[in-house]
């Protein structure tokens, strides 16, 4: 993913618009209501059923920030007090951080590399007590207020410049999200089943393309349109 500063206006504003409406801030909002709510089988499903989204959420920004190479310090004056906090963030995330990037992306993908077993911890299989926990700490974290920020900047119409900050406190605080699951093991798709008519939709797309009746775009087609290199 290019530095947002060299990226078309257009494709900037385009790109940060997807990761500050991602469904993963929707999901946690309805975290929050429901571990208001006391705990019990019907509220432990519930959540599983959002926490799910919010996971899926999760994977759908890291599709687009796990490309990001820059320092997210690089350029920005040393002794602000927003250079500070994010340099002590990311002393702490490369601290902290046992996982490569493409260690990473593979556990996205559903496998772990040899290199990176899997945790121990599973989170569907958390005493509730211990399950709540998390979740009140990952809704509680600063990517969530961060968003709400994000959101009036470009609502406002603000200079790229100040877009440009703004994101780069986005992307640590992202970070800081990925750190906090990184020591669990989480397969959204687990216990899940295939709606037949969504069977149904995915045997007729194969078919229309082995037919010549349908095309697939390239990915990397795909990636230049969202302005990931």
């Amino acid at each position: 993913m290019k530095n947002i500063m060299e990226m078309d206006p257009i494709e900037t504003l385009e790109l940060l618009n997807i990761l500050v409406n991602d469904q993963i801030f929707a999901a946690r909002e309805r975290l929050i209501v429901l571990l208001n709510e006391p705990p019990s089988a019907e509220n432990r499903r519930a959540l599983e059923t959002e926490f799910r989204e919010f996971y899926c959420g999760y994977e759908s920004l890291a599709f687009f920030l796990e490309t990001y190479e820059e320092d997210p310090l690089e350029g920005l004056p040393p002794h602000t007090s927003l250079s500070k906090k994010l340099k002590r963030q990311r002393e702490y995330i490369l601290a902290n951080r046992k996982t490569t990037l493409d260690e990473r992306i593979s556990r996205r993908a559903g496998a772990y590399m040899h290199s990176d077993p899997m945790p121990e911890k599973k989170i569907s299989e958390l005493p509730t007590d211990e399950y709540r926990k998390l979740l009140r700490m990952l809704v509680s974290l600063e990517l969530f207020s961060l968003q709400e920020r994000f959101l009036a900047l470009l609502e406002r119409n603000v200079p790229l410049a100040e877009l440009d900050v703004a994101f780069r406190e986005f992307f640590v605080a992202y970070e800081l999200l990925e750190l906090a699951l990184e020591a669990y093991h989480y397969d959204p798709d687990e216990g899940l089943e295939m709606r037949p008519e969504f069977l149904k939709e995915l045997d007729q797309r194969i078919a229309d393309y082995e037919d010549g009746k349908a095309k697939l775009i390239p990915a990397d087609e795909v990636f230049k349109k969202l302005g990931i290199d």
